[in-house]
């Protein structure tokens, strides 16, 4: 669907390589935004009401390329749909939660001992893995069973 109606003056090389210039601003946008509300809540010491516009922006390109991967049946560049990219990034996720759980508690003076951050360090590390594991099979589901509608479709054609 075209949002205003007007005909092409570019070839496909053209197009092509307008492509590839907004895939790559897009996801320098993407992380722009994200190292900007990481860089308010941790180094500015900013209450989350001063990131929400961030956050909104960030999180409706977000919600709009999850949406976009899974309808097209697309899960990731460099890897497949399986329980070892899932917990591989699901590892990840949980290192970086704990990481800027911890660098929060630090900059606030929650942690008196290094006693006091190891719970909520492996509070926030094991419940984002495990959610971010779940998402990431729910996913891939999905990305098969749209993969699998997809071949069919194209089978009957």
């Amino acid at each position: 669907m075209r949002l205003f109606k007007a005909k092409k003056v570019v070839d496909e090389r053209e197009e092509k390589e307008m492509m590839r210039i907004e895939h790559y601003m897009f996801w320098f946008a993407y992380w722009a935004l994200l190292v900007s509300i990481f860089a308010q809540l941790l180094c500015m010491d900013a209450d989350f009401t001063q990131a929400a516009g961030e956050w909104i922006v960030f999180m409706l390109m977000s919600v709009g390329m999850l949406i976009g991967n899974l309808r097209g049946g697309h899960f990731d560049y460099c890897s497949r749909p399986g329980w070892k990219a899932y917990l591989s990034w699901s590892l990840v996720a949980a290192v970086l939660v704990a990481g800027l759980t911890l660098l929060r508690g630090i900059r606030s003076g929650y942690y008196q001992s290094p006693q006091d951050a190891v719970l909520p360090l492996l509070i926030s590390g094991t419940f984002t893995g495990l959610i971010t594991f779940a998402a990431l099979a729910a996913a891939g589901d999905i990305v098969r069973r749209r993969r699998r509608k997809l071949e069919k479709e194209y089978e009957e054609e």
